[in-house]
């Protein structure tokens, strides 16, 4: 099979950008919003994504000069990482924050109680201030 030598000059070609721009309605406008997010995802996750273009073209046989053309924009953003999770199984096969197994011991709290007692506590008692020594002059 030979190659088909395009007999259209450099300096007469169409600029992709152009194509874009012009031809297709709303092409350019979704192809621009892909990136965008693409750039947005890969940049906030630290991970790979992937923007395909597809542009299928036919000639309309018997008019002369016609294409049909088909396009699509794919985008395939990655994945922020999630976190994991530890749970217990519960003797009736749910999950549970707590072991069930654990004995609790009254007036122990968890971090996360501790952390809003604390909280709690500061708003009722306001901090309480002590006389400041006088400022002297250093020489």
């Amino acid at each position: 099979m030979s190659k088909l030598i395009n007999p259209t000059l450099k300096a007469k070609r169409q600029e992709f950008a152009d194509f874009l721009a012009n031809s297709v309605p709303f092409l350019g406008e979704e192809a621009t919003e892909a990136l965008n997010d693409l750039v947005h995802a890969t940049s906030e996750t630290g991970k790979t994504g992937e923007l395909n273009l597809k542009i299928k073209m036919k000639p309309i046989g018997g008019k002369a000069g016609q294409m049909e053309l088909e396009t699509d924009v794919k985008l395939k953003l990655p994945q922020p990482t999630r976190g994991k999770t530890i749970l217990f199984s519960t003797p009736d096969n749910n999950l549970s924050r707590q072991d069930p197994r654990q004995q609790t011991l009254d007036g122990v709290r968890d971090v996360s109680q501790e952390s809003t007692a604390q909280q709690q506590k500061e708003l009722r008692q306001p901090e309480q201030r002590t006389a400041a020594a006088p400022l002297r002059a250093v020489g």
